[in-house]
């Protein structure tokens, strides 16, 4: 005696294998078609008993199962789509034949509904025939499925065949055949209403039928109008639920099981359209609910000109149920497709995007990157797939990161940023801005996610910004600076022309006032294009020396000129560099308690400081042109803890410092590109030398 043949229709593998599992349990014998032709060619040849369509691989199964039905009516058809919220080896069934059942797993629910559908009662004469004509054949096809082998039970007669656990009369068998065969290949809600209204109201059982969708933030139904010219009925409204207005729909969704009302004539208010049913003619009404076990999508109200018999409320609840099943089917699959779109649009933003993106795990290993920080550090993707963030960032910039992780989990804030330091492939540092979020799931951290951006040309704009500022403090200070050495010359020589009321010293008092227009102009042309040599001449060391003498109140300095030299020079700048060397030099290094004693040692009273120009011969004893130029005195001398400091503005703008006046030093002699030294001089005072740039064309 022969089991009962199964054939599955699927080209996949797999979905045979998972086929063939789910009903290892089950007597029978399993056979494989790898399309649709092949499977209409099994059904002309051998004798089957069931047939499982995988709908995931078959082109066109409505009309596979059209053909089934027409080749063999009496044959039970499934339809099963892969499962891809469970194991591999489960299987999810929606067809003409199964029933929902919640407390069973895809396999057993695949089991139990072909066991049920296929009755191993059949005849021995039957089976031996059906044995006889097809035995090498599934011997093969059983090999490539997997052994089901079973022991041989009998099944009933093929006219005892019908819907499992449903005795309907003919009529309402075909309403739920037709409603779950046109259900295959469903993908949308509105095809779901347009089957159900058209199957139910095709009988003259029933009267009229709609599908409302279950609103769940406005908590009221919603009917559905997808054929609104061929509804003779007012769908257009609402029906709150919640309020106890509408009890029938209430209950079907609260419970999630058939509500029938008998007498719509004495229960109008309790009906959906209880008016205009009545004027119609409708005597009862059924509410189904459109429900899964996770959710509610609405409700399928059918009406009726008598009261319903208990075969019509199970075939409205069978046709109901096979549609919830579809729903569900829609629903998952809108979220899956939902979550791949905005997948897609995040990986395309992340790939897209111009700053560098990366995922790290818990433990600070690159999971994700994108191209941009691919390009940014030189590195391949493959090449930070894996790898720690130590690769690229430094272990305090890592300690820093991992400190501002902790203070996000522990305040539960979304983000947080920092500024990090890049290290590239070929060694370059980046200055970045990494703005992190970390990632928690359960209250379990499973990593973090950044993005990171380039903020060099900030960095430098910032720098910028910041030493344009400096330098205009430096500026208000360097214009009360500097004004005082000629306002004190001007000053002192028009005590001598109200003294003496001779004008021959007015001459003086208009060169100070000439210089002092000269600095204001120089301060304000420094100001607008931040040069500090423009208009360069060759000028005679000693004559621009004995220019800037007679600029500073000197009082009874001295000045002596070693050796001169014509230099590449912007005269009025070079006079303020050494303006400002001699009076730093009168101002603070005529305190030297050596210089005082010898003040008094002198018979005359005129000792005093010393100053003293002169040029640095070149070390290469073949060069003959000077290296450049030094300016020193006999006073006090420089703090040695200072003399690294000493051009800082900071420093010498300070109370205890020696004066703005240094800084514009510096800046006088890097504006020519010579560099400036500061040491002590043979006689123990203070000595700046001046080097000029071997490249360039500033010496002669």
């Amino acid at each position: 005696m022969s089991r009962p043949r199964v054939l599955c229709v699927s080209s996949d593998r797999s979905t045979r294998a998972s086929v063939t599992l789910a009903l290892t349990d089950t007597p029978v014998n399993v056979v494989v078609a790898q399309c649709a032709s092949d499977a209409v060619e099994r059904l002309a040849q051998q004798s089957i008993d069931a047939i499982v369509i995988d709908a995931s691989t078959v082109s066109d199964v409505p009309t596979l199962v059209d053909t089934v039905e027409s080749e063999s009516a009496e044959t039970p058809t499934f339809v099963h789509w892969g499962d891809t919220e469970t194991d591999a080896g489960s299987v999810a069934v929606l067809s003409e034949v199964v029933a929902r059942t919640e407390d069973t797993e895809s396999p057993d629910r695949l089991a139990d509904a072909v066991a049920g559908r296929i009755d191993a009662d059949a005849s021995p004469t039957a089976n031996d025939a059906r044995n006889d004509s097809s035995t090498a054949d599934e011997t093969d096809d059983s090999a490539e499925a997997g052994d089901s082998s079973a022991t041989e039970e009998p099944r009933e007669t093929d006219d005892d065949r019908r819907i499992p656990d449903l005795d309907l009369p003919d009529d309402l068998e075909a309403i739920v055949s037709g409603v779950r065969r046109r259900l295959v290949d469903v993908t949308s809600p509105v095809a779901v209403e347009r089957i159900l209204r058209e199957e139910c109201t095709a009988t003259d059982r029933f009267g009229f039928a709609w599908v409302g969708e279950y609103d769940r933030g406005e908590r009221e139904v919603v009917p559905w109008l997808t054929d609104p010219d061929s509804m003779e009925w007012p769908m257009q409204r609402t029906f709150p639920i919640g309020d106890g207005e509408h009890p029938l729909l209430e209950r079907a969704l609260q419970t999630g099981e058939l509500q029938t009302l008998q007498h719509i004539a004495n229960n109008r208010d309790d009906v959906p359209f209880g008016d205009h049913a009545f004027d119609r003619g409708a005597h009862a009404v059924v509410v189904a609910p459109l429900s899964s076990s996770d959710d509610v999508y609405g409700v399928f109200v059918v009406y009726a000109l008598e009261p319903f018999a208990e075969a019509e409320r199970t075939a409205i609840r069978a046709a109901a149920d096979a549609s919830s099943h579809v729903l569900e089917t829609i629903v998952a699959r809108g979220a899956l497709e939902q979550q791949e779109r905005s997948l897609r649009r995040y990986e395309r933003l992340v790939e897209t995007a111009g700053d560098g993106m990366y995922v790290l795990d818990e433990h600070g290993h690159f999971m994700t990157v994108n191209d941009a920080l691919t390009e940014m550090t030189g590195y391949s993707r493959e090449g930070l797939l894996g790898e720690h963030a130590s690769l690229v960032f430094d272990p305090d910039d890592i300690e820093a990161g991992e400190a501002k992780i902790r203070s996000l989990l522990s305040s539960g804030t979304g983000t947080d940023t920092l500024e990090l330091s890049l290290e590239t492939k070929t060694g370059d540092r980046i200055p970045c801005e990494v703005q992190i979020a970390v990632l928690v799931h359960d209250g379990e951290y499973l990593g973090s996610v950044a993005v990171i951006r380039d903020i060099t040309e900030r960095k430098r704009s910032e720098r910028k910004l910041r030493e344009q500022n400096e330098r205009l403090d430096a500026f208000a200070r360097i214009v009360s600076h500097d004004l005082r050495n000629p306002l004190s010359v001007a000053q002192g020589y028009l005590d001598l022309l109200e003294e003496t009321e001779s004008l021959e010293h007015a001459e003086n008092v208009r060169d100070g006032l000439d210089r002092m227009e000269s600095i204001v102009e120089d301060v304000l042309a420094i100001a607008r294009d931040g040069q500090w040599a423009t208009d360069t001449e060759s000028v005679d060391l000693e004559s621009v020396a004995r220019d800037a003498w007679e600029y500073v109140s000197t009082a009874d300095a001295s000045l002596s000129v070693a050796e001169t030299t014509a230099i590449e020079a912007d005269r009025s700048r070079l006079l303020r560099l050494l303006e400002n060397l001699f009076r730093n030099a009168v101002e603070h290094g005529s305190t030297s308690p050596a210089l005082q004693a010898q003040r008094e040692a002198a018979e005359d009273g005129d000792a005093g400081l010393s100053v003293r120009i002169g040029v640095l011969e070149s070390d290469d004893e073949t060069d003959t042109e000077p290296r450049g130029f030094f300016v020193e005195d006999d006073g006090t001398g420089l703090p040695e803890d200072m003399r690294h400091e000493l051009f800082d503005p900071s420093v010498s703008s300070s109370s205890d410092g020696l004066g703005i006046g240094l800084w514009v030093v510096r800046e006088v002699a890097a504006g020519h590109g010579w560099s400036v030294t500061a040491a002590e001089s043979e006689a123990g005072g203070a000595r700046f030398e001046f080097a000029f740039d071997a490249e360039s064309d500033d010496r002669r």
